[in-house]
């Protein structure tokens, strides 16, 4: 039984968007360099802003 006031686990979304936004680069025909640059700067960004929200534990 839970109570009605327990933390409830956190859902990550960001892999689904990082995902979807380089499907979609690919789908409007960016090069691959370009795709690649797009989904390692992505990458970057979750990490940094991750790190980040992790500075209060």
């Amino acid at each position: 039984m839970t109570t009605p006031n327990a933390p409830q686990p956190t859902r990550r979304s960001w892999p689904y968007a990082v995902v979807a936004i380089t499907v979609l680069a690919v789908r409007q025909g960016w090069d691959a360099e370009q795709v690649t640059t797009l989904a390692v700067s992505l990458l970057v960004l979750v990490a940094l802003i991750t790190s980040a929200g992790r500075g209060n534990e």
